[in-house]
């Protein structure tokens, strides 16, 4: 892959985490994506996305999904892997407008007036 460069891989997970327990089979379809990810692009240094991990954990560990859709791109001596189509809350979230706070204006309370008993 060259530098920039991006492409789009139907990634198959099922194969491979179906020979491992049931309880770790989210784990196995992770490493199972960064290994087709570094065979395909060359590259050992992988950055699996947010949404990419959430969408294999999604269900739980016992039941990821069966292949996932993935954009693979390179940036410098890194690949970065991302969802090819992002859910409606990634494109929700991208982009947070930061709200400033005005500072709070403090109410001067008056001093009790206490009585005094003779």
């Amino acid at each position: 892959m060259k530098d920039g460069e991006t492409r789009t891989y139907t990634i198959p997970l099922r194969r491979e985490y179906l020979k491992t327990p049931k309880w770790r089979r989210a784990e196995k379809a992770v490493s199972t994506l960064r290994s087709f990810v570094e065979r395909h692009s060359k590259i050992e240094e992988i950055k699996i996305g947010r949404w990419v991990n959430e969408s294999i954990w999604k269900r739980g560990a016992k039941n990821p999904p069966s292949r996932v859709r993935v954009d693979v791109k390179r940036v410098a001596d890194s690949v970065t892997v991302e969802l090819s189509e992002l859910p409606r809350k990634a494109k929700t979230k991208e982009i947070p407008e930061k709200i400033e706070e005005k500072p709070k204006t403090e109410v001067k309370s008056k001093p009790k007036e206490t009585k005094k008993v003779e």
